[in-house]
């Protein structure tokens, strides 16, 4: 039976660059955002299933986020009826790549929403990703589509979750250097392999 180690923190916090190490240390990642980006594309079951309850959403190639997110924050798409299409096919997409790893060691699961989906109930440890407000913000205006009314409202949409009254396993401040945040990660998968 594998470890299951779940990463969570909020958006811009490093949580990508955390996983990516558990990659580089040939550890099988889960990604919720990608596994939604696939689900995304056109002919993909998200897709059928979300078009046909947003039609204006159809496009050649996939849901565009951009277009889904305006219209989530307009009110003209209901978030929690997506959320009832798409959270389904994530369990199903992490089942099937828990049953896939099954042998392995340590598996990490990167789950932004991982506490608001009581994903911490079926994970044995659970990794923190934080840093200062500063650094996110800066981390935040450098992706494409980006801007600060966006981020502004992404942010309070976080904050409302109530992240901070369950206690992760360990924290990761993403402040630093590459190498310290590699040598945390180091220790973590050493400290499970006895």
């Amino acid at each position: 039976m594998s470890i299951k180690i779940g990463i969570t923190g909020y958006i811009g916090m490093g949580k990508t660059t955390v996983a990516s190490i558990f990659s580089k240390k040939k550890i099988a990642v889960w990604d919720a955002d990608l596994e939604v980006h696939k689900l995304y594309k056109k002919g993909e079951l998200g897709y059928n299933m979300i078009t046909s309850l947003y039609p204006n959403l159809k496009d050649e190639k996939k849901i565009d986020r951009k277009k889904l997110s305006l219209f989530i924050r307009e009110n003209k798409i209901d978030l929690s009826e997506i959320e009832k299409i798409i959270h389904p096919l994530l369990a199903k997409s992490r089942k099937d790549f828990i049953n896939k790893n099954r042998n392995e060691k340590i598996i990490v699961f990167d789950i932004p929403l991982l506490y608001e989906t009581n994903a911490d109930e079926w994970l044995d440890l659970v990794i923190l990703v934080k840093c200062s407000k500063k650094v996110q913000m800066k981390r935040l205006l450098m992706r494409k589509n980006y801007d600060k009314k966006k981020i502004e409202y992404l942010l309070s949409k976080q904050m409302e979750l109530g992240r901070e009254r369950k206690k992760p396993n360990f924290i990761i401040n993403t402040n630093q250097s590459i190498k310290i945040i590699e040598n945390k990660i180091i220790d973590i998968i050493n400290s499970l392999e006895y």
